[in-house]
C-alpha cells in the first residue's frame, strides 16, 4: 500500500518481534494512519541472537518502497527494549556525575557486564522528581547493533532523526490513542508482557515511578497453562506490594492474551486489559484505506511515528540518536555544502558534471581564441605584405640618396610640366584689363576662361594678353555679346557672320559684357535648314550694305 505524501512527514520504522519490520506514517492532527506496511522479519527478542544486517536492510527497503516513502524522508526508529530502568538519585549531583551514575548503571546490567558489546544509551530527569532526589529514567541497547541499523538506513538514502524503544513507544501510543486517560496525580501500574519478560510499570500519571523486569518462560511447545502459569507467577510478588487505582495489562505476544491473563491475576484494584498481538480485534487508528485482514499496526511503530510531534507533551523524551552515535555516525556521513551532501557517489557525479562543463567551456574559448587569432594572423599577413612591398620598393630604389636631390631641378620639372596652367594663373594674376572680371576659369587639358566686362576693348586687351603669352595655344574668343540678350547658348551673339551695323550700334547701349575664351571647340547646334539659309542671306546683304562683319579673332 503506498500513497502520496511530503518528504517532511515523519515516518516511524518499528523492529517487532512476531510481526517483523513495519513502517507508518500517521497524521499527528487528525489521528489517523495514512500509510502502513508490514515485512516478516526473524528477530531475537532477547538482543542474544544473531541480526542479520543484509537482510534486515533489504526487509526494510522492501517495506518502504511498498509504502511510497520517498528517499529523503525522516525516520524515526523503534526497538524492542533492552534496558529500561527508572532510578532515584540524589539532587544535589551534577549533570555529569548524574550522566556517569547512568553509566555504571548500565554497564552492571548482565547485557553489558562482558566486553563483548557496549551500551548505546539515552536518559532524562522526569517531572515527578522532588527537592531531595531526582526520578531519572534511562534505556539502553547494544551500540554495534544499533549503529549497523543507522548505517543501513543512512545507506537506503533517509535520514534517521530518533531512536526509542518498545516501552516508551507503548506508553506514548496507549495516551496519544486514549486507550489510557490518566489524571497527574493517579497512581496506576502498567503490566507489559513480551516474549521474553514482564515489565511492571508503576505509574503517576504520565510518569514513570519505577520498574520492575521479571524473566518468563513461555513458548509455543509449551501447554498454554503452563505459559499463563509462569507469567502469574512472575508478576504476582510484584503486583502484591504495589499498590495504585488501576492495573492495565498490554500483551505484545501471541502467546498470551491480555484478555485471558487478566482473568487470571488477583489485584486489589480493577485491571484493564489491552491486546497488541493478534488477538487485537480493532485497529488502534482508523486508516485513510482498508487494510489486510489482521494486518494492524502495533503500538510500538505508532508510538515512533508520533514521536517527534508527540515529544513537546512527553514527560520522558529519550533519544538514542545522541551523541554517542555521532561520533561514529556522523564521521561516516559525508560533510554538507550549501545543501549538497559531499558523499564520494555525489562527488563522482559532481566530479563527471564539472569535468563535462570543463570541457564544454573549455572548447568554446578555444574555438574563440580560434576565430580572434585567425583574424589577427589576417591582419598580420597584410601589415607582412606591406612591409614587404615597402622593403622591395626600398631596395629597387636604394641607389637614391639625399644627397642628389636638388630643389631647384624639381621646381623647374614642375614649371616645365605645368608650364600652361602657370601662365594662365599669371595671366590672370597681372594681365587682367580695368572694367573687366572673371566668373569661372577651368585648367587642365583644356582652357576655358568666362568673364564679363563693360566694354569691347578691355575684352579683345584680355584676349591678346592670353595669345602673346602662349601664341601657340589653339585658344579663341568663342562667344562675346551683350548681357541680358541671351541665345540659347547663354549669349548674345555678335561674333563672326551675325555682327552688323544695326547690332553694332545697339550693344553701344549695354551695360556690359559676356565673352568665352577657350580650346574647345563649340557645340554646333542643329537648325532647320530653311532657316539657316535665310540667315546666311541677311548676314551677307549686311555685311555689303553696312559694316563689315566681325570676325572671331585668333
Amino acid at each position: 500500500m503506498g500513497l502520496d505524501f511530503k518528504k517532511k512527514a515523519i515516518v516511524g520504522v518499528s523492529v517487532t518481534p512476531e510481526v517483523g519490520i513495519e513502517v507508518a506514517q500517521v497524521d499527528y492532527e487528525k489521528k489517523q494512519l495514512m500509510n502502513y506496511v508490514s515485512k516478516p522479519f526473524e528477530f531475537d527478542s532477547k538482543l542474544q541472537g544473531n541480526f542479520d544486517l543484509d537482510i534486515f536492510k533489504e526487509t526494510l527497503y522492501d517495506a518502504l518502497v511498498d509504502a511510497g516513502i520517498p528517499q529523503g524522508t525522516e525516520i524515526v526508529l523503534n526497538f524492542p527494549s533492552g534496558i529500561f530502568d527508572v532510578v532515584d538519585r540524589p539532587a544535589s549531583i551534577d549533570k555529569t556525575q548524574l550522566a556517569n551514575n547512568v553509566e555504571e548503571d548500565i554497564l552492571d546490567n548482565p547485557l553489558f557486564n562482558s566486553d563483548a558489546d557496549e551500551p548505546i544509551y539515552s536518559y532524562c530527569v522526569l517531572p515527578n522528581s522532588t527537592i531531595q532526589s531526582n526520578k531519572v529514567v534511562h534505556e539502553a541497547l547494544p551500540k554495534s547493533i544499533i549503529m549497523e541499523i543507522a548505517l543501513q538506513i543512512k545507506d537506503l538514502k533517509y535520514n534517521l532523526v530518533a531512536i526509542d524503544t518498545s516501552v516508551n513507544s507503548t506508553l506514548n501510543a496507549l495516551i496519544y490513542t486514549g486507550r489510557v486517560e490518566i489524571s497527574s496525580d493517579t497512581m496506576w501500574v502498567m503490566l507489559v508482557v513480551d516474549g521474553n519478560c514482564c515489565r511492571i510499570i508503576s505509574m503517576q500519571g504520565q510518569n514513570y515511578v519505577s520498574i520492575s523486569r521479571e524473566p518468563i518462560s513461555i513458548g509455543k511447545i509449551l501447554e498454554e497453562e503452563e505459559n499463563y502459569s509462569s507469567v502469574v507467577n512472575a508478576v504476582s510478588p510484584v503486583l502484591k506490594n504495589t499498590p495504585s487505582s488501576m492495573l492495565y495489562v498490554v500483551s505484545k505476544t501471541d502467546i498470551i492474551s491480555a484478555e485471558k491473563l487478566a482473568s487470571k491475576l488477583t489485584y486489589r484494584a480493577p485491571i484493564v486489559h489491552q491486546e497488541d498481538n493478534i488477538y487485537n480485534k480493532s485497529a488502534f487508528l482508523e486508516s485513510e484505506t482498508e487494510l489486510p485482514e489482521g494486518n494492524k499496526p502495533s503500538l510500538d511503530v505508532i508510538g515512533a511515528a508520533i514521536k517527534k510531534e508527540y515529544g513537546v507533551n512527553s514527560t520522558a523524551p529519550l533519544n538514542m540518536f545522541n551523541s554517542q552515535l555521532g561520533d561514529i555516525y556522523f564521521s561516516q556521513t559525508p560533510p554538507v555544502f550549501y545543501g549538497i551532501e559531499l558523499s564520494m557517489e555525489n562527488m563522482l557525479k559532481y566530479g563527471i558534471a564539472l569535468a563535462i562543463l570543463i570541457v564544454v567551456l573549455t572548447t568554446v574559448i578555444a574555438l574563440s581564441l580560434s576565430g580572434q587569432k585567425k583574424a589577427k594572423d589576417h591582419k598580420i599577413a597584410d601589415y607582412n605584405a606591406k612591409i614587404e612591398e615597402v622593403n622591395q620598393y626600398l631596395k629597387e630604389h636604394e641607389d637614391i640618396s639625399t644627397q642628389q636631390f636638388s630643389e631647384i631641378d624639381e621646381i623647374r620639372m614642375g614649371l616645365s610640366s605645368n608650364k600652361v596652367v602657370y601662365s594662365y594663373y599669371t595671366i590672370v594674376g597681372t594681365e587682367i584689363p580695368k572694367k573687366l572680371w572673371l566668373t569661372s576659369m577651368e585648367l587642365g587639358d583644356h582652357v576655358t576662361i568666362e568673364g564679363q566686362a563693360d566694354n569691347l576693348e578691355s575684352v579683345y586687351a584680355f584676349f591678346r594678353n592670353i595669345k602673346d603669352y602662349n601664341p601657340s595655344a589653339p585658344i579663341k574668343l568663342q562667344k562675346l555679346g551683350l548681357a541680358g540678350k541671351q541665345n540659347a547658348s547663354g549669349f548674345s551673339e555678335i561674333s563672326g557672320e551675325s555682327f552688323d551695323t544695326e547690332t553694332v550700334l545697339t550693344s553701344l547701349n549695354a551695360d556690359f559684357y559676356e565673352f568665352r575664351i577657350s580650346d574647345k571647340e563649340p557645340e554646333v547646334k542643329d537648325a532647320p535648314e530653311a532657316n539657316s539659309k535665310d540667315n546666311n542671306k541677311k548676314a551677307n546683304s549686311k555685311g555689303k550694305s553696312g559694316l563689315p562683319a566681325l570676325q572671331p579673332l585668333e
